[in-house]
C-alpha cells in the first residue's frame, strides 16, 4: 500500500467512522444518539410487561424475536424482571424497534491534508460528501398499568400515566436492524428511567457494547 492510500484509509476510518459505523478496514464504532425522559414524580418499578410493536407485522420472526431477546436482556440488565402470567405489573412497556426513512446527510471533510504522489507532495482535499444515512432505533414507553385494561396481548384500549420514555438510535448508510439490535439495547441499560436533559451522544464499539449487555444481563440473574 503506498503512501496515498495510507493517508486515505486514515482519513475515512478518523473522520467517519465514529459517526456512519462501518467501513473497510476500520474498526465498527457508533455514534449513537440517547434521548430519555421520566417522571420523578413515580417509581420506575421493578416488574414490567411488554407490549412489542413488529413493524412488519410479523413477517419476519427472526428480527422479531432478536429485537425482543435484546431488549429483554437489556431490561434484566437494569434490574426489571418480566411479571409472570396473571400478576400485575409496576409498568407496562409499549416497545418499538425499525428502520427510518433514507436522509441525505452531509459529511464533513477534513482539512486539505499532504499526500505524497508520483511527482513528490501535493494537496489533497476530499471535500464534503453527501450520503443517505438511515436511522435505526429502539424506543420504550413505560406506563403505570390501568386495572382492567389489555395487557397488549390482545390490545390494550387505555393508557396509564407515562413513568419514563426512552429512544435510543444510530444512523448510518445501511438498512438492515438486526446487528444494531445489541448495541442499541446494550446503550439503553443506563438511560432507563432517567433524564438525558438533551439529546446525548454516546460513542461506543460495537463489540464491547455486546460484550457489556451479555456480562451485565448474566450478572442479574439470582444467584449471581
Amino acid at each position: 500500500m503506498d503512501e496515498r492510500s495510507d493517508l486515505r484509509r486514515v482519513w475515512v476510518c478518523a473522520g467517519l467512522a465514529a459517526t456512519l459505523g462501518f467501513f473497510a478496514g476500520c474498526q465498527t464504532v457508533h455514534d449513537v444518539t440517547v434521548d430519555a425522559i421520566s417522571n420523578q414524580a413515580k417509581p420506575m418499578g421493578s416488574s414490567y410487561r411488554l407490549v412489542v410493536h413488529d413493524p412488519t407485522g410479523g413477517v419476519d420472526k427472526e428480527l422479531a424475536s432478536t429485537a425482543v431477546s435484546n431488549i429483554k436482556d437489556a431490561l434484566a440488565a437494569r434490574g426489571l424482571y418480566e411479571a409472570p402470567a396473571g400478576v400485575a405489573p409496576d409498568v407496562v412497556i409499549d416497545y418499538q424497534y425499525g428502520v427510518g426513512p433514507g436522509e441525505i446527510k452531509i459529511v464533513r471533510a477534513p482539512p486539505a491534508i499532504m499526500n505524497s504522489g508520483g511527482i513528490g507532495i501535493q494537496d489533497v482535499d476530499y471535500g464534503d460528501k453527501p450520503i443517505i444515512v438511515f436511522e435505526k432505533f429502539i424506543s420504550l414507553s413505560a406506563r403505570e398499568p390501568v386495572p382492567g385494561a389489555a395487557d397488549g396481548r390482545g390490545g390494550a384500549t387505555k393508557r396509564g400515566d407515562e413513568v419514563w420514555n426512552l429512544r435510543v438510535s444510530i444512523e448510518d448508510e445501511k438498512k438492515d436492524l438486526a446487528g444494531y439490535l445489541p448495541v442499541l439495547a446494550s446503550v439503553s441499560v443506563d438511560y432507563m428511567g432517567a433524564n438525558s436533559v438533551e439529546e446525548k451522544h454516546v460513542v461506543v464499539k460495537a463489540g464491547d457494547a455486546v460484550e457489556n449487555l451479555h456480562r451485565r444481563e448474566a450478572q442479574s440473574r439470582p444467584g449471581k
